[in-house]
């Protein structure tokens, strides 16, 4: 990014996860863009990190812990935000539940852990819901706000592994929706983002070149996703130029979902490798 921007100017905004990855990327390019932003994480350290950049770079940022998982502590992020602020423009559910424990239990359907489920759903859905139900009054009142989600393309389609994972994320479009629908009339406007394979420092922990090789196959862009592009549809979603946009899943996925499974089979057969 080059110079600065005023596509969020004035507005204030929350991002959840914001820590690495997805969240760390699009706090800074709201940041970037002239909002003030609560960077919340369960991780101190890193939401400090994030929140210290963006001051170096000339922004506005103030570091949050929470646990989405907790009611409470969702209670807690958006009191912190309005008392520092005023008011609630943007809030990104970005978190996730990022246990590599927790998803190695989630591999087996015939060992199915009921564990990993509620946990899935506590992080990945209930800490989404917990944080609009906090930060749509104060929307409401102004009489407008962007709420954001980041959902996944394995909300689409079945799986082999990831059972809890999975169905946690098309709970999250269901909400989406239902959000939109619920209080489009009061001028607020909700969106979920839905990334492909995306290089974030999660991903990069549990791949091998090798089998980044293989997802770079099944895309129809000539490389994997950066956390720096869902961060552009997060801008996109969170500025008054999507203003017509609500109530939509939208996929960020380098083309993975457009193509029939076979295509990268037929494309060897093409080039005479197959």
């Amino acid at each position: 990014m080059t110079g600065k921007g005023d596509r969020l100017a004035g507005k204030v905004a929350i991002v959840t996860g914001a820590g690495s990855g997805i969240g760390r990327a699009t706090a800074i390019r709201f940041a970037h863009e002239g909002a003030v932003v609560v960077v919340a994480d369960i991780v101190a350290d890193a939401a400090t990190r994030v929140a210290e950049k963006i001051e170096a770079d000339g922004g506005t940022a103030l570091p949050c812990v929470v646990d989405v998982g907790e009611e409470a502590q969702n209670a807690e992020m958006v009191a912190l935000a309005v008392k520092h602020f005023g008011r609630i423009d943007v809030l990104h559910n970005n978190a996730a539940l990022g246990d590599m424990a927790l998803a190695m239990r989630d591999m087996d359907f015939l060992a199915f852990d009921s564990d990993v489920w509620q946990r899935s759903m506590a992080v990945n859905v209930l800490g989404p819901v917990y944080a609009s139900k906090y930060t749509l009054p104060h929307m409401i009142a102004q009489g407008s706000g962007s709420i954001i989600m980041t959902s996944s393309v394995s909300a689409l389609r079945g799986d082999v592994a990831n059972f809890s994972y999975g169905v946690s994320k098309a709970a999250l479009n269901w909400y989406a929706q239902t959000i939109a629908v619920t209080f489009g009339k009061q001028g607020i406007r909700c969106n979920a983002i839905m990334p492909g394979v995306t290089r974030t420092p999660a991903q990069m922990r549990y791949s091998t070149e090798e089998s980044l090789a293989q997802l770079q196959e099944l895309h129809l862009t000539p490389y994997l996703g950066e956390p720096e592009d869902i961060a552009a549809m997060a801008l996109f979603l969170a500025s008054d130029e999507a203003r017509f946009v609500t109530g939509q899943c939208i996929a960020v996925d380098g083309g993975l979902m457009a193509s029939l499974p076979q295509v990268p089979m037929f494309r060897k057969i093409l080039a005479g490798e197959g």
